[in-house]
C-alpha cells in the first residue's frame, strides 16, 4: 500500500504535460546561443528557472569582453556549444520544477531564430502555467491508524507544535518540496529521542477534477534504543581517551541523531582532524524502509548501539602567511605558527604576529600596528563543549590616538557551535605605556583652539601607563550561504564589556555594542548587503569627574573604548574614523626661536554613543564576467557624547548631527580574495569636513570667525580602497 502511494507522489512530481515543440533549425559545433529569454510573468522567480538552465547563451556586451580578455588577468569569454539535448532537457527541468511547486499541467515550449550569417540563436522559452493542485488537509498518523504515537510525556509539547508547523500547509499549492521537508522533519525528531530506525512516508490523495489533495504523513518509530561504547579509529598523534573525552556521547544515553552529527562539530574544533566520520555500525544491517519491524530491528532495543567514530588527521605543524592592504592602514601582513596537538590532549599552540605599516595608505592619518602573540588552547575546559585559550601579548600602535606600547594577557572561554555560531568570555589584564598623546578635546562653552592645541601639541599627560581590567562577553550569531561572497543570510556580533576590580583598572565603564550585516539576492547577480551598528559607552566610579575637575582629563582616559566612525569598513564618505566630532592635528616647527603652529590633518574627538549604517546594493558589471561586479551604496552614522557631566561642546560646527554619504565602487574577486574600490560622497558634511585645517587653525588663533571660511567642495569625495571580506 505504501509503495502504490508512494508511486502516485512520484507521478505528481515529475508530471510533464505536453511534449516540446522542437525547433528544425541547423546547427553545427560551432553554434552559440545568443540570447535566451524567459517569455511572461511566472510563480517562479527568474533566478530560480534559470538556476535550472544548462544551455547558457554569451551574456552582454559579448564584443567588449572578448577586447577586455585580451588583457591580462581579465578572463575571455569562453565557447558554449549549444546542444538541443540539454535544451530539451531544460525544458524537463522546468515542468519538474512547477510539477513540484504544484502546478502539475503547467506547458513549456520554446522558439528558437537563426542568425545564419553569425551561426547563432535567439531563445525563446514560453511557460503556460495551469491551475496548481491546492492541499485540502494535512494529518500525521501512526502506520497503524488505530495506535497513538509514543510520543514520550515530557516532549508532548514539542510534538504537538511539529504537528501544527506541518498542518499550515493548508489552503496552499501542493509544493513536494515542503511535503518531503516535513517528513524529514518528522524523521528527524523521532530519530534525535531515541528512535534509531524511525520512519515517515507520505501518502497523497488525489482529485485531479477538482485538483485538490490531501496528504497524510504516516510514522512508524520502531524499537527505543540507546548508545553504547565509543570506539575511536584512524587517530595517529592524538588518543583515543582524548577524542572520547571530547565527544557528546556518553554509554547510556538515549541514542540521538543530532549527537551525532554534533560530535562531528564538535571534533572537528581540533584543528589537527581534518575528516571526521561518526556512525553507528549495528544500524547498517537494518532495513529502515521495512515498516513490519523485523528481527533486526527489534534487537536494537535489546543492546546498546556501539558508536564508531573515525578521523583523519592532518599536519601537526602548519606555517602560513597574509598579505593585505587598506585604505586607512596601509600594507598589512600577518603571519602565524601552528602546532596542533602541544604536549598532547588536543591542546594548540599559535603564535602569530600582525603589522600594519601604514605604508602606501591613502589616509592622513594612517594606522600604524605591531602585535605579537601567543595563544594556547585547550579544548573541552570545564566542560565538554567548552574551549579555554589563555594569550599573552604585546602590541605597539601608532595612529590618531597616540604612539604607545600594550602588554598583557587574555583569558578567554569559548563555545564554539560552527563557523557562524558561537559565543566567548574574555578577561584582559593590560598595561599601556603612553609615549606620546595625539589628541585633545574642545573647551566647555568656547571655542579656544590655541589653548586646546598648545596643551596637545605640548604632550600634555593625564599620566603615561593606563592599566586595564576587562570582562568581555561577545558572541557571533546567524548563517550566510558561503563565507567568501555571501548572498544570502544575516551575521550578528553583540559584545559587552566591564572593567572590574576598580583598583586593578585606570578607568571604569559598561560598553555595549552590536554590529550586524545581512545579505538577500533580488536577482540572478543582483544582492542587497545591510550593515548596521550601535554602541554605547557608561562611564562610572573613577571615570566621572569631580566637582571643579576638568572634564577633559576624564574624557581622554577613555579614549582607547571611544567610538568613533568613519572609513572603508563603516562609513565610506569618510576618512578612518573622522565623521563627527574632530579637530585639528597640530605639529608645530621651531621658525627663528618661535614656536610655530600647523595642521595639515585633522584627529577624530570620538564619542560616547555611535550609530552607523550601510545599505549597498550589489550589481553584476556588464561584460566583465562573474568575477566582476559593481556596488552602489548609501551610508550613514553619527558619533556624540551627550553626558552632561563632561559638558564638551563637541557639537560645534554641527559635528554631532547624522552625516549620510552615497558612492559606487567595483568589486573584484582575486585568488587574494575580493577587493573593493569606489569613491564615497558625503551628502551632509559638517565644516570641517570641508575646510582646510591649516585654515581652521589660523582662523582660531586670529579669533576670527570660523563659520566664514571657505569651504572646499572637492573634499566631499573619498577613495576607499578594500581587500578581504565585507562582514
Amino acid at each position: 500500500m505504501r509503495t502504490r502511494h508512494a508511486s502516485i507522489l512520484t507521478l505528481l512530481a515529475l508530471a510533464l504535460g505536453a511534449s516540446a515543440g522542437r525547433a528544425q533549425v541547423e546547427v553545427d559545433a560551432l553554434t552559440e546561443v545568443r540570447t535566451l529569454r524567459l517569455d511572461g510573468e511566472h510563480v517562479l522567480s527568474e533566478r530560480k528557472l534559470r538556476a535550472l538552465l544548462k544551455t547558457k547563451d554569451r551574456g552582454g556586451a559579448y564584443g567588449l569582453r572578448v577586447a577586455l580578455g585580451k588583457i591580462p588577468m581579465v578572463p575571455a569569454p569562453g565557447h558554449h556549444p549549444f546542444s538541443p539535448l540539454v535544451l530539451q532537457q531544460d525544458v524537463v527541468r522546468i515542468r519538474q520544477a512547477y510539477a513540484a511547486a504544484g502546478y502539475l499541467h503547467t506547458r513549456v515550449r520554446y522558439d528558437v531564430t537563426r542568425d545564419d550569417v553569425k551561426n547563432l540563436l535567439d531563445i525563446t522559452i514560453r511557460i503556460e502555467e495551469d491551475r496548481p493542485l491546492v492541499l485540502t488537509d494535512v494529518r500525521v498518523l501512526a502506520a497503524d491508524s488505530a495506535v497513538a504515537l509514543p510520543a514520550p510525556e515530557h516532549q508532548r509539547g514539542s510534538w504537538r507544535r511539529l504537528e501544527r508547523s506541518l498542518v499550515r500547509q493548508r489552503g496552499k499549492p501542493l509544493a513536494i518540496d515542503d511535503a518531503r521537508e516535513g517528513r524529514e522533519r518528522l524523521l528527524a525528531w523521532w530519530r534525535d529521542r531515541g528512535f534509531p530506525v524511525a520512519t515517515a512516508w507520505i501518502v497523497p490523495h488525489a482529485d485531479s477534477a477538482r485538483s485538490v489533495v490531501t496528504l497524510d504523513y504516516r510514522v512508524a518509530p520502531g524499537p527505543f534504543a540507546r548508545f553504547g561504547s565509543v570506539n575511536v579509529q584512524g587517530n595517529k598523534t592524538l588518543s583515543a581517551a582524548t577524542v572520547r573525552r571530547l565527544t557528546p556521547i556518553d554509554s547510556g544515553d538515549a541514542y540521538s541523531a543530532a549527537a551525532l552529527e554534533r560530535t562531528r562539530l564538535e571534533l572537528r574544533q581540533l584543528e589537527i582532524i581534518r575528516v571526521v566520520n561518526v556512525d553507528v555500525p549495528a544500524l547498517a544491517a537494518v532495513d529502515t524502509s521495512d515498516t513490519t519491524r523485523g528481527p533486526a530491528a527489534e534487537a536494537l532495543g535489546i543492546h546498546p548501539l556501539p558508536v564508531r567514530v573515525q578521523i583523519t588527521e592532518g599536519d601537526g605543524h602548519v606555517i602560513g602567511a597574509d598579505l593585505g592592504y587598506v585604505t586607512d592602514g596601509g600594507i598589512s601582513a600577518e603571519s602565524n605558527w601552528d602546532h596542533f596537538d602541544f604536549s598532547g590532549g588536543g591542546r594548540s599552540l599559535k603564535v602569530s604576529g600582525v603589522a600594519q605599516t601604514g605604508w602606501w595608505a591613502v589616509a592622513d592619518n594612517p594606522d600604524e600596528r605591531y602585535r605579537l602573540a601567543v595563544a594556547l588552547r585547550q579544548p573541552g575546559f570545564l566542560l565538554r563543549p567548552v574551549a579555554g585559550v589563555l594569550s599573552p601579548f604585546v602590541e605597539y600602535r601608532d595612529d590618531s590616538q597616540d604612539r604607545s606600547t600594550q602588554y598583557g594577557v587574555n583569558a578567554t572561554l569559548v563555545r564554539q557551535v560552527s563557523q557562524f555560531q558561537s559565543a566567548s568570555l574574555n578577561y584582559q589584564i593590560a598595561e599601556r605605556q603612553i609615549h606620546e598623546y595625539r589628541a585633545g578635546d574642545l573647551v566647555a562653552g568656547e571655542i579656544d583652539f590655541l589653548t586646546f592645541l598648545t596643551q596637545l601639541a605640548q604632550g600634555a599627560r593625564l599620566g603615561n601607563s593606563v592599566k586595564s581590567s576587562i570582562f568581555t562577553l561577545s558572541g557571533i550569531v546567524g548563517t550566510l550561504d558561503r563565507a567568501a561572497n555571501p548572498r544570502l543570510g544575516i551575521l550578528a556580533r553583540p559584545a559587552l564589556q566591564v572593567t572590574a576590580p576598580s583598583t586593578w583598572s585606570s578607568t571604569e565603564f559598561w560598553r555595549a555594542d552590536i554590529s550586524a550585516n545581512a545579505f538577500l539576492p533580488l536577482h540572478r547577480r543582483v544582492t542587497l548587503a545591510a550593515r548596521g551598528a550601535l554602541g554605547r559607552l557608561f562611564p562610572f566610579g573613577k571615570s566621572i569627574p569631580d566637582p571643579g575637575e576638568d572634564p577633559r582629563t576624564k574624557f581622554l582616559q577613555l579614549r582607547d573604548v571611544m567610538f568613533t566612525a568613519g572609513g572603508t569598513g563603516d562609513v565610506r564618505g569618510w576618512e578612518n574614523r573622522l565623521l563627527g566630532p574632530k579637530v585639528p592635528e597640530v605639529l608645530f616647527t621651531i621658525e627663528g626661536g618661535d614656536t610655530i603652529p600647523h595642521a595639515d590633518s585633522y584627529v577624530p574627538i570620538g564619542g560616547l554613543s555611535r550609530m552607523s549604517f550601510s545599505v549597498e546594493l550589489q550589481l553584476p558589471l556588464p561584460g566583465l564576467g562573474p568575477n566582476f561586479g559593481t556596488h552602489l551604496f548609501l551610508d550613514g552614522g553619527r558619533v556624540r557624547t551627550e553626558d552632561h557631566r563632561f559638558d564638551l561642546q563637541q557639537a560645534a560646527h554641527g559635528q554631532q548631527r547624522t552625516f549620510y554619504a552615497t558612492g559606487a565602487g567595483v568589486d573584484m574577486r582575486t585568488p587574494v580574495g575580493p577587493i573593493k574600490m569606489g569613491f564615497g560622497y558625503k551628502l551632509n558634511p559638517s565644516l570641517t569636513d570641508l575646510v582646510d585645517p591649516a585654515e581652521l587653525l589660523r582662523a582660531a588663533n586670529s579669533r576670527q570667525d570660523v563659520e566664514a571660511l571657505p569651504r572646499d567642495q572637492s573634499k566631499r569625495w573619498q577613495f576607499y580602497l578594500a581587500i578581504g571580506a565585507s562582514y
